[in-house]
């Protein structure tokens, strides 16, 4: 394998310090205050002091955790029916969830608000949670996440009498693993950080997740404002951290079929 030339290491080491810097400069706002010098206050006053920030903090969480686990039920059944079942029209189907998956999230967003609200689910956290289960992009990448499961490994289940779920849960889940961490991954950042949704379809200031409170809320310290950014991105960089590698092998898995 080659080595990177001097001039290709330069470049490397500058878009590290490019990516790196704001989160740098967060780190060292959010401990540093004009008038008291270095300080820990406002972090004791936005995890402790004051709960308006944690509250935030875990309903985004359960919003974030209820999409990705409901994002990854119906990504790991309509994938394994695209992947491993035949029926009329599959292609066609196929190939128009990839066009809606290309598609921003501001095209639907009139058309769930009026079937949101003709089902009277308009001011709930329903109305957020409910659409994002069906994004395409989880059914797109557990589809090929299952194509690379041999089709000998699912005939020799059905001779033993394994049922479809039981095949999905015993073989096709264990051996995808890597398409479901990475579906259950993006399905919960893309919830995380949720801004269009939450203004479109929830009525009160209350109700907001913590992405679009914090930008929303009058905040007069900028060393507080430092301290919440730290606060929202703590989950991200975990779950980046944890899941990395699983993730990688999900979108490569992906390339490769």
């Amino acid at each position: 394998m080659k080595r990177p030339s001097k001039g290709q290491n330069i470049l490397i080491l500058f878009l590290w310090i490019l990516c790196l810097a704001p989160f740098c400069y967060i780190a060292v706002r959010s401990i540093a205050d004009p008038d008291s010098g270095l300080t820990l206050q406002y972090y004791y006053e936005v995890f402790f002091a004051t709960p308006q920030y944690l509250y935030r903090f875990w309903k985004s969480l359960f919003l974030g955790g209820s999409i990705a686990v409901g994002q990854m039920i119906v990504s790991v059944l309509a994938g394994y029916a695209f992947a491993k079942i035949s029926f009329p029209g599959k292609n066609a189907i196929f190939s128009c969830l990839i066009i809606f998956m290309i598609m921003p999230v501001q095209v639907a967003l009139i058309a769930n608000y009026l079937i949101i609200g003709q089902i009277g689910l308009l001011d709930t956290y329903l109305s957020l949670i409910l659409p994002a289960i069906f994004v395409p992009l989880g059914t797109f990448i557990m589809t090929h996440s299952f194509r690379a499961i041999p089709d000998e490994v699912i005939e020799a289940a059905k001779l033993d009498g394994c049922s479809i779920f039981q095949m999905i849960a015993r073989i096709g889940v264990p051996m995808s693993r890597s398409g479901l961490v990475c579906t259950m991954l993006l399905s919960f950042l893309d919830a995380w950080n949720m801004v269009e949704q939450p203004i479109v379809y929830l009525k009160e200031f209350a109700k907001y997740p913590i992405s679009v409170a914090l930008a929303s809320s009058p905040i007069e310290e900028p060393t507080a404002q430092m301290v919440c950014c730290i606060l929202v991105a703590i989950p991200p960089l975990l779950l980046f951290a944890l899941l990395n590698k699983e993730m990688v092998e999900g979108i490569a898995s992906v390339k490769e079929t």
